[in-house]
């Protein structure tokens, strides 16, 4: 893939940097108060695209009001890209908190984009970037800088330039394998086994998804090089192996089982070798997750009847029960701060998302919509949930973010058992 360069544009007031070290966005700000910003067409050739991508960027992610370009158009096109050309008291006055900036010019055949983040009250420049890179990999520079505006409003960098993996049906009896930008944007194909392949887990790294497969005839655990879409088999043909997770240190799998009869869970090193068995139930354990640490895992087990969520230290002890209310709670996941677990249950006929404390404490409804609301999958930041839902018809994947808010169907085609992609440089 070709390298975008990046170049730092640097602010010449001392009151940009520390505009810059202001939070203007509180991660726990309501969703009704949406953060107003005005991002106006890049000038130059595919400056529209580029400006639509990070328009996008803010709406999909619940923090932000978009102002119309109705509103700004005029002024925008006499305007340029530096502070001394900028009419401040015009954004402010239709109270534009921030407001993006840019142009693309080419040269040489390649496209340098320069992008700007300013705070118009304060008059000063927040961010600025210069990219070069070609047609092909605009987008992703897009995406980048919504990174930087999450980064310089929030504190915390964006993970609009992540991706989400899931499981597609793609034909009669076959399913594969797919990934796509986290907008939905760019879905391709990460296996073509013509089989059933379900259940996609990235490494820490990006680079590699573990998964389930029935391409040699029971269900076993295969890793697949996204880059070369090299495929390794980790698991013997014995029992059914299924709902792999790579650990956070990216050195094992935990994953469901049968081989030695009932369904436990089961950790193996990430270059196959030898399974070691976790959980000693005489019932279903599946659906297993870790901490961030990796010191912990949670499941979802029928050891008391119904289907509940579990956790267990990664050497097999301490075994707690962590939900006693609903009847079918399954598919756990860790936030990456550690503070929160979502999983999907059933209280009121259908499935929807909560959120919980890692205690178990705290349980908080996110979705309550038509059809099945299932896999929840947190972002790399814990502010977003990626989940699959049928309220569409066929299961598609939907975005939220962490409190419930901002639902929007990112997927443009079917997709279910999502997996949010880590950040990777």
């Amino acid at each position: 893939m070709k390298k975008i360069t990046t170049t730092f544009v640097m602010a010449l007031l001392l009151v940009a940097a520390t505009a810059h070290a202001r939070i203007y966005i509180p991660i726990d700000q309501p969703s009704d108060r949406a953060f107003p910003i005005a991002i106006p067409d890049l000038k130059g050739k595919h400056g529209k695209k580029i400006a639509e991508i990070i328009r996008n960027d803010m709406e999909l992610s619940g923090y932000f009001r978009v102002l119309p370009r109705s509103i700004f158009r005029g002024v925008a096109r006499k305007e340029g890209i530096s502070v001394e050309t900028i009419r401040f008291s015009f954004w402010s006055a239709i109270e534009a908190q921030a407001l993006v900036k840019g142009q693309v010019e080419v040269e040489e055949g390649e496209l340098v984009i320069t992008l700007r983040l300013f705070d118009p009250y304060l008059k000063a420049m927040l961010v600025g970037k210069q990219y070069t890179t070609d047609k092909k990999h605009m987008r992703q520079v897009a995406h980048r800088f919504s990174d930087e505006i999450m980064e310089a409003l929030t504190g915390i960098r964006g993970v609009f330039n992540t991706k989400i993996a899931y499981t597609a049906v793609t034909g009669k009896g076959r399913k594969e394998i797919y990934a796509m930008d986290m907008d939905g944007h760019r879905p391709y194909a990460v296996t073509r086994n013509k089989s059933i392949s379900i259940s996609p887990s990235w490494s820490p790294d990006g680079g590699k998804i573990v998964f389930t497969s029935y391409m040699q005839g029971s269900p076993d655990l295969y890793i697949v090089n996204v880059g070369s879409k090299k495929l390794t088999k980790i698991t013997g043909d014995k029992g059914t192996n299924i709902t792999p997770a790579w650990s956070p240190r990216g050195n094992s799998i935990v994953f469901t089982s049968s081989v030695g009869g009932n369904p436990n869970l089961y950790t193996i090193p990430s270059t196959g070798q030898v399974m070691r068995r976790i959980t000693h139930s005489h019932s279903i354990d599946i659906s297993p997750a870790w901490s961030p640490g990796g010191n912990v895992i949670v499941f979802a087990s029928e050891r008391a009847g119904g289907l509940h969520i579990y956790r267990i230290t990664a050497a097999g002890g301490d075994v707690r029960r962590l939900t006693f209310v609903g009847y079918q709670n399954d598919m756990p996941d860790y936030s990456p701060m550690g503070d929160k677990l979502a999983f999907a249950g059933r209280d009121l006929g259908t499935f929807d998302i909560f959120i919980m404390n890692p205690d178990g404490s705290n349980i908080q409804r996110l979705t309550i919509a038509s059809g099945r609301n299932e896999h929840p999958s947190f972002s790399p930041d814990g502010r977003f949930i990626a989940f699959s839902s049928t309220r569409d018809g066929a299961p598609a994947i939907y975005i939220m973010r962490a409190d419930g808010t901002n639902q929007t169907r990112v997927s443009k085609g079917n997709g279910m058992l999502p997996d949010w992609g880590p950040r990777v440089k």
